[in-house]
This record gives C-alpha cells, sequence and structure tokens, in this order.
C-alpha cells in the first residue's frame, strides 16, 4: 500500500444536468475557452460567468508557465484562429504585469486598428490604468498604419475612437498628421461608396453597380447579399450574369479562405427566396470545402443533438452549436473523407443516407434533426452503435454528457462504456470538440483522447501540431514577439 505517493485522485465536476463529470487540467480548460469562447450567453452560464472564470484559469496558467506564455497564446487566438474579444480581454490582463518584451507583444498582438481601442476598453471594464508597454506598444503598431487603415478604422461614435487612440498613445506618422488635419481622403471602400448614398434608391443602385463591376471581396459579397437582392431592377437575368458567377468562382473561394460555414451563415441569413442564389451557395459550399483538410480512413463524427445543442454560437448569430458541427461533418464528407456520422442524444442513430450529389444544406438539415434521438445527452448510446475500427473520431457536444445510465454514475467511478471505449477505442486519436466551453467535460478513455475547442475553421489546420497538451505548449513557446 502506498503511503507517500499517493495515487493522484482525478478531480470531478457536477453538471449543469446532475452528472459528475471530468474536470479538466488548468491548461486543458484554459485552451479551450481562448481557442473557442465568445465570452457571451450560453445555454447554461451567463457571459460574466465566463468571463470569471477564464480570468481565474489565465491566472493559474500564468502560474503555471509565466506571462510571456499567456502572451504568446493571446497572439496565436487572435492571428491564427481569428478570436477577437477573448484574447484581447487576456491582453488587457495583462496590462498590470511584467514580463520581458512585454511592449513588443502589445505590438505583434495587434492585427487591426479596433485591437487597440478593444484592448483599451477591456483595461478598464478590468478597473486597471494602462501601462506603459500597452501605450508605446499601441503607439508603434497605430504609426505604421497606412492611409486606408487610419481612414477606414474611424470608430466615431465609440468610447475611443481614432482620434482619442492617437491622441492617448502619441503616435506618430506622416499619414497620422494628415489625418489630424483632415487632409486624407475616405478610402475606395464598398462601406464608403454604400455610406455616401442618402436614399435608399441610390444605395440599391451601388450595390448593383459594385456587383457588375466586380468590386466586393468575397466575403463582402456573401455578407451583403441581402443588401444586394433588395432591389426591385435584379431579377434572374441580372443574377445569373453577374452575381452568380461571383459566388461560385472557384479562385476567389480559395483566395478568400472562406470556408463552408460562412457560406452557410449566409444561406440561412438570407431574407429573398431566390433558386439561383440557393443553387449558387450550395455549389460555393462544395467548393469551400477545398480549405479544410481531407481525411484519410475512416472518420467517425458523433455529433450531440439535444436540447442544449439549439443554443446559438453568439448573440448576433442565428446559427446553433449543433449546425456548427454539422457543417463540419458536410464538408468533410463533401471534400471527400470517409465518414460514418452518428447523431445522439438520449438514444442515438447511424445516419450515412445522403449523397454527395444532395445540396449540401439539406444534408445539414437532416443531420440537425433530432430523428427522435431524444433530447438527454448520452453518449453511452452513441458507443454502442459505433463500429470496431477508425483512423480517427471527432465528439462534437457542448459536454454536458455522461457515459453510462442515470442510476450507476459516481465521482471517481470507471463506468463500463469508459472500459469499453478504452478496449475499442483506446489506440485510436480522438478530438473531443467543445462547443459552450463549460466546466464539466467527457471522460477521457485513454490517452489518445484530445480536447479542442469550438469548430473553428482554422483549428483543423493544427490538428496534427496540437495531439496532446504538450504540443500545444510547445506550439505556443515558439512564437515570437518579433
Amino acid at each position: 500500500m502506498a503511503k507517500f505517493n499517493e495515487k493522484k485522485v482525478q478531480e470531478r465536476v457536477q453538471s449543469y444536468e446532475g452528472t459528475i463529470l471530468y474536470k479538466r487540467n488548468t491548461v486543458e480548460a484554459w485552451f479551450n475557452m481562448l481557442f473557442s469562447s465568445f465570452l457571451e450567453n450560453q445555454y447554461y452560464e451567463k457571459s460574466s460567468d465566463q468571463i470569471d472564470r477564464l480570468l481565474n484559469l489565465t491566472e493559474a496558467v500564468a502560474d503555471q508557465y509565466d506571462y510571456a506564455f499567456v502572451g504568446k497564446a493571446a497572439i496565436f487566438a487572435r492571428n491564427e484562429l481569428g478570436m477577437r474579444s477573448v484574447s484581447q480581454l487576456i491582453a488587457a490582463w495583462l496590462n498590470d504585469k511584467s514580463f520581458q518584451e512585454k511592449r513588443e507583444f502589445y505590438r505583434s498582438f495587434m492585427r487591426r486598428p479596433d485591437d487597440v481601442s478593444e484592448i483599451f476598453g477591456a483595461v478598464k471594464y478590468l478597473d486597471g490604468k494602462r501601462s506603459h508597454a500597452l501605450i508605446k506598444g499601441s503607439a508603434n503598431y497605430l504609426s505604421s498604419l497606412g492611409q486606408y487603415e487610419i481612414t477606414k478604422y474611424k470608430m466615431i461614435g465609440h468610447t475611443y475612437n481614432m482620434y482619442d487612440l492617437i491622441n492617448l498613445t502619441h503616435a506618430n506618422s506622416k499619414v497620422i498628421n494628415d489625418f489630424k488635419n483632415n487632409l486624407l481622403k475616405a478610402p475606395d471602400t464598398w462601406e464608403v461608396s454604400v455610406a455616401k448614398k442618402q436614399s435608399k434608391e441610390s444605395r440599391q443602385a451601388t450595390w448593383k453597380e459594385m456587383v457588375e463591376e466586380g468590386k466586393l471581396g468575397y466575403m463582402a459579397l456573401l455578407r451583403n447579399l441581402n443588401n444586394i437582392l433588395d432591389n426591385p431592377n435584379i431579377d434572374n437575368e441580372w443574377i445569373g450574369e453577374y452575381l452568380y458567377p461571383q459566388l461560385i468562382n472557384e479562385n476567389k473561394i480559395r483566395k478568400s479562405l472562406v470556408f463552408p460555414y460562412r457560406i452557410y451563415t449566409a444561406h440561412k441569413n438570407l431574407k429573398i427566396n431566390n433558386l439561383l442564389i440557393e443553387e449558387a451557395l450550395g455549389r460555393a459550399f462544395g467548393i469551400a470545402t477545398y480549405n479544410i483538410p481531407k481525411f484519410d480512413g475512416i472518420n467517425a463524427i458523433v455529433l450531440d443533438v439535444s436540447g442544449s445543442m439549439e443554443n446559438y454560437i453568439s448573440s448576433n448569430s442565428n446559427i446553433t452549436l449543433k449546425e456548427i458541427g454539422a457543417c463540419f461533418a458536410t464538408a468533410l464528407f463533401l471534400n471527400g473523407s470517409n465518414i460514418d456520422f452518428i447523431k445522439f442524444g438520449t438514444d442515438a442513430k447511424r445516419f450515412n443516407n445522403f449523397s454527395r450529389l444532395n445540396n449540401p444544406f439539406s444534408i445539414i438539415d437532416a443531420m440537425c434533426s433530432n430523428s427522435n434521438c431524444g433530447w438527454g445527452t448520452n453518449i453511452q448510446s452513441a458507443i454502442e452503435i459505433m463500429k470496431d475500427t477508425y483512423d480517427r473520431i471527432f465528439v462534437i457536444s457542448d459536454m454536458q454528457i455522461f457515459w453510462t445510465n442515470y442510476n450507476s454514475y459516481y465521482a471517481g467511478s470507471r463506468t463500463d462504456s469508459i472500459y469499453n471505449w478504452n478496449k475499442r477505442y483506446g489506440n485510436i486519436m480522438t478530438y473531443s470538440f467543445d462547443l459552450a466551453n463549460y466546466d464539466g467535460q467527457i471522460e477521457p478513455p485513454s490517452d489518445n483522447f484530445m480536447f479542442l475547442t469550438s469548430l473553428n475553421d482554422s483549428i483543423f489546420k493544427y490538428i496534427d501540431l496540437v495531439n496532446g497538451k504538450e504540443n500545444i505548449v510547445n506550439l505556443i513557446n515558439n512564437i515570437s514577439f518579433g
């Protein structure tokens, strides 16, 4: 019997459904939030609760590693994964901390001028005082900007606008001096072109003209489909000649690195029913799957379709958590990956009766359908119908799940379900995507079980690099502030 070298007891946490769940270690939990959280209200948790949990985890990670590591991770989340608010909050948290190259950290972190304003706002939210390093790093960044960035991001009406940022940081350059003296012309962007128009009719004409002249980038085209189509002078002949070809332009789609779920979002947001537009978006979705890596072998995708997965990914979105998961599954199917798709609630069902000839949005709708799986979150039901051999497994859920039936779980247990998983799939790399960032998680059945974050498409570029906590840590440590 061990007396001094005692067995480490795994910490547990109760889920919002009353189940005892696995509690990730500090670094896993922190990465999960940093790489995916929008810090907004979730089905079970308020935004303020998420912020408090994030800041507590950040303090613990800084104690385990250091402040520079925290800064490098924030840069990775912002610049590689496009996570804005959560990384900006971390940058603001570092404002009153001391570490080498702190000024260079802020200079490297800034990707757009509104990063500066958001960090200043977050420092105020945290009741802090702007540090010298933050001021100087921000000044260095602002001083490097050209006319386009300075004039595009005036941020008029916000707590910190461009004039405020220049005055507070004492940023200086010829462009900034010209800006302060009102010598800079407004940038030639679609935002400026539309803003100049006073009447609805003139704005409609401007949108039509910009499409005809090909002045809209692909993302701008997707985001403004409703504005473009809200025009009585636009018919199917015009759509077929000007809009349709741009929506399915393979070069534009690949160059813009637009990912399939962005196109699905445009489809969901359409206010005008038009068969040509729907057909174009469906084709565009298929083309965009080339921006996601193709996974060889047989891949299991296990999607939670329970009630809590009806929650929206953010307050500004009408896309649910399970739709994001279904977009990913459909994208992998269409890009040639071999997938075995299983949906689960209280019960589970295999769902593979779709064709690559189907419209991708109909496939997503079918995947999201509950199909009488029930509204609980019993992953054991999915395990029971999974095949014996996969090359990799993706579990997509908000992780408020349980491994076994309601009457047999207890803290510290290794249930039959976990044992069976380890026996059958222990050597198979499994990626567990948490789409809601709650504290409790699925019990990891083996060392080949990797906690990842939301299905931000960029994360798939790094799957081969982050097979384990230590690999993520090494990836972050290799980032420089230069």
